[in-house]
């Protein structure tokens, strides 16, 4: 599946739930994050949450750990301020509270949806009550997920990244420093997407990427 069918998908979610923000992540048959979209934060609310915030997401955990839903209102309460993901990542944007739901395909965890919230009134809608509601909605993404052909191998956070970058004219050593890594593991994205995308260089793999952005 594609970013343009993510897209499609999470902008559905977002009109049915009616929240602030919506994300939609697909994971891998390990279930590290695959592919996925964030829409309505800026990019850098996407970038910093994808770098530095999943691995310190407490809700995201609460979720693999149980397989049910939750919120920031429901794990964490109070306690939500004070954590480390608001403090370095979401609380820097004015992001209020989220929710999480698991996406299923079969028996297996197969994605996640975020539901953002911009202000306390929507945040209030985070309690138990109002994520029995949420749940309905996130029933509907994973069967639209599922019902969606798989049109190509879906790529890494990471080599998104760098084919964003990349079709942006963006050189090796300027991709690099924009996702504080080294131009060999650039090299390496690089070579990896021109196989998925059946190119033989990084301009026509630049141009079938957005092409495939719909």
């Amino acid at each position: 599946m594609d970013v343009a069918d993510l897209s499609r998908i999470a902008e559905r979610a977002l009109r049915g739930s009616r929240m602030d923000s919506v994300g939609l992540y697909l994971l891998g048959e390990d279930g590290a994050f695959d592919c996925g979209v964030i829409l309505g934060m800026p990019d850098a609310f996407v970038r910093a949450y994808e770098t530095t915030g999943v691995p310190i997401d407490p809700v995201l955990a609460r979720v693999r750990e149980t397989g049910a839903p939750s919120s920031t209102l429901t794990a964490l309460g109070e306690r939500w301020r004070t954590c480390q993901l608001y403090q370095r990542v979401s609380g820097r944007f004015g992001l209020h509270g989220f929710a999480t739901l698991p996406l299923y395909e079969g028996e297996r965890m197969s994605g996640v949806l975020y539901l953002g919230a911009m202000s306390a009134e929507t945040a209030a809608r985070l309690d138990a009550e109002g994520m029995c509601a949420l749940t309905v909605g996130a029933t509907q993404v994973s069967t639209m997920v599922m019902a969606t052909p798989r049109r190509r191998p879906g790529l890494t956070l990471r080599q998104n990244d760098v084919a964003r970058l990349a079709s942006e004219g963006l050189c090796n050593r300027a991709i690099a420093e924009a996702l504080d890594t080294g131009e060999a593991a650039v090299r390496k994205h690089l070579k990896a997407l021109n196989r998925i995308f059946e190119t033989g260089n990084r301009t026509a793999m630049a141009a079938a990427w957005r092409r495939a952005q719909g």
